[in-house]
């Protein structure tokens, strides 16, 4: 344009006629091409001897070829959409089916999942049910055990506080630092310290091997099996030191009643341990006390380390139960409540009424203010309640079972009579001095399978052995 701009108006004249005339050319070819192609046509049609033609022109013939060639490319459009129609729909349904199979895994993946979870579960569920059912009888055992063991500490206390009330037989406490009895059941062979870890590391083995389902490794499992096993663990150790207090009371009662001539192997054999109740041969102190009734054949599945030890726990508890029963109908008191002093010893004496000979006697005077209460040892029966001929004078005996039989003489009056029951320190009579007698003053005599003992063993050792 710049050039045709330089060589002046008349050469863009000349340019623009040049450009007109060479399009005409081409316009006109493409007019003769057209017109060889499509020529006019006539299409003749003879009706009921009519002649009619139609008269189709080039423009005519152009658009009816334009429609048909739009007609043949919609139909080879369709032809290949047909044709691989079915290949696209295949591909589709392979993605499809690709997608499905993938969804199906992962579902299933999840479904495995959700039954491990599940399994997961039930295991620990059954774990859970177990452990908790173990603890449960485990504590329910212990409560019983430690309630049965509070009420003999209770009823022990009782007496003995009851003893420390009266003092010795001149009317004073006995301090602390006169305890007969030091050491009633020796040192220990072994520390506890030791013990107790011996006792603990058991019990862990124990509930570490009791699984429900063995060879199962999880975490959560396996500190909760942790933890159940500790808190046995603990159990079994708060059951042995029960075990051990339980055995040293036992070991020291028998010391009390070894001391006063009293055989405890007797007694215990003399004893029948059976079940949940434990019965002396002649009365039952015991009403209705005693240990848990375990069944050796551990019905409710306990770890066998436990349940043997809740065994020895209920038979210690039996003995204790007998020995302390039986330590009730010892005459482990003094008769005279009141300030009192020792006027004559056990043994051979001098005859207070005739100086001049030697007598054997069976009992232990005991002198004090007029009328001072006389109180009975120990429970019992009072078998006699009057005046005796021999010299007893006013006179009571008390049947306290289990072979013990206590006797007061020389009361000024007597305030029970025969077949009436009395406690420990129940009055049932005023000292005084009937019968052959030289002042007031009570005779105590105690008599052990119809053999008298000296009293004062046994007032000393409700007095030495029970002062705290």
């Amino acid at each position: 344009m710049v050039r045709l701009l330089q060589q002046g108006p008349e050469s863009v004249a000349e340019a623009a006629v040049k450009g007109t005339e060479r399009m005409s050319r081409q316009t006109g070819k493409v007019m003769r091409v057209l017109g060889r192609l499509f020529r006019e046509r006539q299409i003749y049609h003879r009706s009921d001897g009519v002649v009619r033609f139609i008269k189709l022109s080039m423009r005519t013939q152009i658009a009816l070829a334009a429609v048909l060639g739009v007609a043949l490319c919609w139909v080879a459009y369709s032809s290949v959409n047909v044709v691989f129609k079915e290949q696209i729909i295949l591909a589709k349904d392979k993605e499809r089916r690709s997608m499905d199979t993938a969804y199906r895994r992962k579902l299933s993946d999840a479904q495995r999942a959700y039954d491990e979870i599940n399994t997961l579960n039930v295991i620990f569920s059954q774990e859970f049910d177990a452990a908790i059912s173990q603890l449960e009888n485990r504590h329910e055992t212990l409560r019983a055990i430690v309630n049965n063991k509070r009420t003999l500490d209770q009823e022990i206390e009782t007496l003995s506080r009851n003893l420390s009330t009266i003092g010795d037989p001149s009317g004073n406490i006995i301090p602390n630092g006169n305890r007969i009895m030091v050491d009633a059941v020796g040192r220990e062979p072994t520390p506890r310290q030791s013990r107790e870890a011996r006792i603990s590391d058991q019990a862990l083995r124990e509930v570490m091997s009791h699984e429900i389902v063995s060879g199962l490794e999880n975490t959560v499992l396996a500190d909760m099996r942790v933890q159940t096993a500790e808190l046995s663990a603990r159990q079994m150790v708060l059951m042995a030191s029960v075990e051990e207090e339980v055995r040293a009371k036992s070991a020291e009662i028998a010391r009390i009643l070894d001391y006063t001539g009293v055989d405890s192997s007797y007694i215990l054999a003399r004893a029948n341990i059976s079940g949940d109740k434990v019965q002396l041969a002649e009365v039952d102190f015991l009403n209705g006390k005693g240990g848990p009734d375990i069944s050796p054949d551990n019905p409710t599945g306990m770890p066998s380390v436990y349940y043997q030890s809740a065994n020895r726990i209920y038979q210690s508890m039996q003995e204790l139960n007998v020995l302390a029963s039986a330590l009730k109908s010892v005459p482990l008191s003094t008769p005279v409540i009141k300030p009192h002093r020792k006027t004559s010893q056990f043994g051979l004496r001098v005859d207070p009424k005739n100086r001049s000979r030697m007598q054997q006697h069976l009992g232990l005077d005991i002198a004090a203010a007029w009328r001072s209460p006389i109180v009975a040892t120990a429970p019992g029966v009072v078998i006699y309640s009057g005046n005796r001929y021999n010299g007893f004078g006013n006179y009571v005996e008390i049947d306290h079972g289990n072979g013990f039989v206590t006797r007061y003489a020389h009361m000024d009056s007597l305030k029970v009579r025969t077949g009436q029951k009395v406690g420990l320190h129940d009055v049932i009579g005023y000292l005084g001095n009937t019968g052959r007698s030289t002042g007031p003053h009570c005779h105590y005599e105690i008599l052990y399978q119809d053999k008298q003992i000296d009293p004062m063993r046994f007032i000393e050792a409700g007095r030495y052995v029970f002062e705290s």
